[in-house]
């Protein structure tokens, strides 16, 4: 075998290595950066509008590739929980709970205990 073609073998075992492993995506590494800040501090308006926009694209390609699940819960309640909750954006938070109700009546999700509890929860935060 020549050098050129054990060197494209090994290009591709690694490319598959890394294809195999479960890493998260760039656009979700940059939502958690920017959303992650010390208990005592909060996120800016600047920062919050833009997880807002990153949320909102995660949101839309989960639901694109239909893992709903995580469109509507990971990318819609949890994000806009950490908006509304741990920082008081109301202003970012509703506009990331109205598209996480367009994703659940879009994918005709179940309005089970679950939903509601979550529902519950998102109208306390938004309150307060």
């Amino acid at each position: 075998m020549s050098a050129s073609a054990a060197r494209r073998r090994k290009q591709l075992a690694a490319k598959k290595a890394a294809l195999t492993t479960t890493t998260l995506d760039p656009i979700t590494t940059q939502l958690n950066t920017l959303l992650t800040c010390p208990a005592t501090e909060t996120v800016d308006e600047a920062t919050a509008y833009e997880a807002l926009q990153l949320a909102q694209s995660q949101l839309r390609k989960s639901v694109k590739a239909g893992e709903y699940v995580k469109a509507t819960v990971t990318y819609g309640y949890d994000i806009a929980m950490v908006l509304l909750d741990g920082n008081g954006k109301a202003s970012v938070g509703s506009q990331l709970m109205t598209m996480m109700i367009q994703a659940l009546v879009e994918t005709h999700t179940v309005c089970d205990e679950a939903w509601i509890g979550r529902m519950g929860r998102l109208h306390v935060a938004y309150s307060t």
